[in-house]
């Protein structure tokens, strides 16, 4: 009869110890993934109402967070891709599948784990966002930093300045490249992108405000930019990224300004009325005609616009003045939104209006409009000196 080993074990036994001996660990248990959950909302908190109720703190955090942002948009500036969309797309259809093959398996304690996982995941990319972005919603006002007196204008002010912006518009209207129809063909994206980012460069020199870590020039949508389009969105910053993306659909006469729009987003201004600002601001006095008639253009209609809520015989006859060049571009931008509208666009302007009221910004969509105060309170400080 053959002896037994005293420490015999099964075959399955030994290849069990065998794989705890070369250390294999248990996945991370459901309540593991909700405990870092709870730590990285409890940071993203403290950050978020730190950053507004302490100034050294706040200061602290927007430098940190245009110094890695500025990294990472120098970084994947060197894709000419948006990775964006791409990181978007991975994300939403990773999660599509394994929700998917999760339920069909039926294999419930899988699922348990990995939604405990992404809600984990949700609150690492909750923390992301404010400790790289929506920590500058805490820097003191524009208007403050640029020395600017916002006051409330009348009717009359506004009419004045909104004269000012036709006179501007007028006399660059006819100067931009056209196509044989008469729409504004200002060329390649990607060029003008980095004369906006010239600009940029400009004004950083000139105004200590805009001198801050440089990011990457704007890249227009490749999977989105219809998609961008049916939610109300022009343009939009990606944090995570530090990407700036413009939409496809984006007429020929608003991507200077939109490029500079989300531009103001990368160098640490938040709310939208002051990016708005700050893209007029940057394009005004550029050498090149395209940019500036993108920056009087919009000027002129966030300004008429405010003046026709007050007074639309002034606004219509402001209208008027207009030569026939800006008119068929305002006509052209109108029904290039106008293919757009439907209950999809009201929606995204609808979610679009509840994050910009998340972000401190009471007024919502709106906020974009309220631009109109900065730039009255330029023009009476220039026109005062």
């Amino acid at each position: 009869m053959k002896p037994r080993a005293l420490f015999a074990r099964s075959e399955g036994s030994a290849a069990r110890g065998y794989r705890r001996y070369r250390g294999a660990k248990k996945p991370l248990p459901w309540y593991g993934w909700l405990l870092l959950s709870a730590l990285l909302s409890a940071l993203s908190a403290f950050f978020w109402f730190g950053s507004r109720r302490f100034a050294p703190l706040g200061a602290l955090l927007r430098r940190g967070a245009l110094a890695v942002s500025a990294f990472l948009s120098r970084l994947t500036g060197l894709i000419p891709i948006p990775l964006s969309e791409w990181l978007l797309a991975g994300l939403i259809f990773g999660v599509l599948i394994w929700l998917t093959v999760t339920l069909l398996r039926r294999r419930w304690a899988a699922f348990g784990r990995g939604f405990c996982f992404l809600v984990f995941l949700g609150s690492l990319i909750l923390f992301l966002f404010v400790s790289l972005f929506l920590v500058q919603h805490s820097a003191p006002p524009l208007a403050q930093r640029l020395g600017l007196t916002v006051e409330q204008h009348t009717a009359d002010h506004l009419a004045e300045y909104v004269a000012y912006t036709v006179e501007q518009t007028n006399a660059l209207a006819d100067k931009v490249p056209r196509s044989a129809a008469g729409d504004c063909d200002f060329g390649p994206f990607k060029s003008l992108s980095r004369l906006v980012q010239a600009e940029y460069d400009r004004l950083a020199s000139e105004n200590a405000v805009f001198a801050v870590p440089r990011p990457s020039s704007g890249k227009r949508s490749l999977l989105g930019g219809r998609i961008m389009s049916r939610i109300d969105l022009a343009g939009y910053y990606f944090p995570y990224t530090g990407e700036q993306i413009i939409s496809t659909d984006v007429v020929d006469s608003h991507i200077p300004f939109d490029v500079a729009h989300e531009g103001a987003h990368a160098r640490g201004i938040g709310p939208e009325d002051e990016c708005n600002f700050a893209a007029w601001l940057v394009l005004k006095d550029s050498g090149d005609v395209r940019l500036r008639y993108s920056a009087w253009l919009n000027a002129y209609i966030y300004a008429n616009n405010a003046l026709f809520a007050v007074d639309r015989e002034r606004a219509s006859a402001l209208y008027s003045s207009l030569p026939p060049e800006a008119r068929h571009d305002l006509t052209v931008l109108n029904e290039s939104l106008r293919r757009f509208e439907g209950k999809l666009n009201d929606l995204g302007s609808a979610v679009n209006d509840a994050y910009i009221k998340a972000t401190g910004q009471p007024e919502g969509v709106r906020s974009y409009g309220k631009v109109v105060d900065l730039l009255l309170a330029w023009h009476d400080r220039e026109a005062a000196r």
